[in-house]
């Protein structure tokens, strides 16, 4: 812990800032630096006598238009108001991307069912009820101008920033492998297509895991929600159940499913039939999302620590696609298939810091994406999709 002296000039000049025009610190305040997680935002804890805040510093990415700040805060709002139990923002400058924030500690909900001895039941059964209490109070008022990346999870965003993203950045840029644009099409575009049949009656957070839940105060709090969007309501019980930071077992989360919709079939405009195979397509393109976004942070941003969770989202993928879409995207299939029978996924055993890239099984890849388009040619083709009965 720092005196506000001796930090740094930009950082002393953001806290003088916003102590004049917020009247909440002063020259006695002290400031610590609090650890991030995927993005380039910077957060502190700044404390004075029995006051205590976070400082959240924040630059604008856009100079026109509507950017992440500008989510951060109108969504952040929206939710306050609507009682759902996220920080309050004490005071915001957008244009300088500076805000001072209610400080929920610092006690992730990763933290509490990674290091103590917890029914994991319990624990999930209390996100579920914040998860469904959070859905049907965000969507009231709800504005699509709110959202700067995007309002609506359809198909054209599953596609590119889902279903490409993990081509791209995993298969690719983590993997060596050269899997080209038109080699998975068919399967991403029915992905998409099911992934991506919403309305406007729902609204997702996109980010829903135990890292952007808080336990403060005996209950669970939200963070992270400028990326709160229009979408698939099953998107973020997606997000909690096949969360790489913790480990939970299929038991358990078909559990939270069945809890999940027993409490949500009020506002869900589908069946349960429906609503299985619309979690299921959501569940699938959450676990490629995942593994795109860590290869990313992890090999291009620089944030290692992601890596080490890149096996269990890997072998999330495999049971998903092996136990319940045997028949669907038979090609995807195919490809993590051999894969993990070859083991391409290698990471380090010393704190998972490297990514192995395996030009050999590149070359294996060729000549099995080869062998596919021989067996497309003679008509050999698969079809349809597998349904869920209600």
């Amino acid at each position: 812990m720092k005196s506000l002296r001796a930090l740094d000039q930009e950082l002393a000049e953001v806290l003088a800032q916003i102590g004049k025009a917020a009247d909440c610190f002063g020259e006695q305040a002290t400031v610590s630096a609090l650890c991030g997680d995927g993005s380039e935002r910077r957060f502190f804890r700044v404390r004075q006598g029995t006051y205590h805040a976070i400082v959240l510093i924040s630059p604008r990415q856009k100079s026109d238009g509507i950017d992440e700040n500008d989510s951060y805060f109108l969504i952040g709002n929206h939710l306050y108001r609507h009682n759902v139990p996220v920080p309050r923002i004490h005071w915001a400058d957008l244009a300088l991307g500076r805000f001072v924030l209610e400080d929920l500690g610092d006690l992730h909900l990763q933290t509490y069912l990674n290091r103590r001895r917890v029914d994991l039941s319990s624990a999930y059964r209390h996100a579920v009820f914040l998860l469904v209490d959070t859905q049907q109070r965000a969507r009231e008022g709800f504005e699509k101008s709110y959202c700067f990346d995007t309002a609506v999870y359809d198909s054209a965003f599953v596609y590119q920033r889902e279903l490409e993203y993990f081509r791209e950045r995993f298969l690719n840029g983590c993997l060596g492998l050269e899997v080209g644009p038109d080699d998975l099409r068919q399967d991403f575009e029915n992905i998409a297509e099911a992934a991506g049949d919403c309305s406007y009656a729902h609204v997702i957070h996109r980010d829903f895991q135990s890292r952007n839940l808080m336990l403060c105060g005996h209950r669970l709090r939200l963070v992270d929600f400028q990326g709160m969007r229009f979408g698939p309501a099953a998107y973020d019980l997606a997000s909690l159940l096949i969360d790489p930071y913790v480990r939970i077992s299929p038991e358990i989360e078909m559990k939270a499913v069945g809890l999940y919709w027993s409490k949500a079939c009020g506002y869900l405009d589908r069946s349960f039939g429906r609503f299985i195979e619309s979690y299921g397509v959501l569940r699938l393109c959450r676990n490629l999302q995942v593994l795109g976004a860590y290869s990313y942070l992890g090999l291009v941003k620089g944030k290692v620590h992601f890596l080490r969770y890149l096996p269990r989202a890997w072998k999330q993928l495999s049971f998903w696609i092996n136990e319940h879409r045997r028949t669907s995207y038979p090609v995807l299939r195919s490809l993590v298939n051999g894969l993990e029978r070859e083991g391409r996924l290698s990471i380090r055993k010393n704190a998972f810091r490297e990514v192995f890239r395996d030009r050999e099984g590149a070359r294996c890849y060729r000549a099995h994406r080869d062998w596919q388009k021989a067996q497309s040619v003679r008509g050999e083709k698969h079809h349809g999709f597998e349904h869920t009965k209600d």
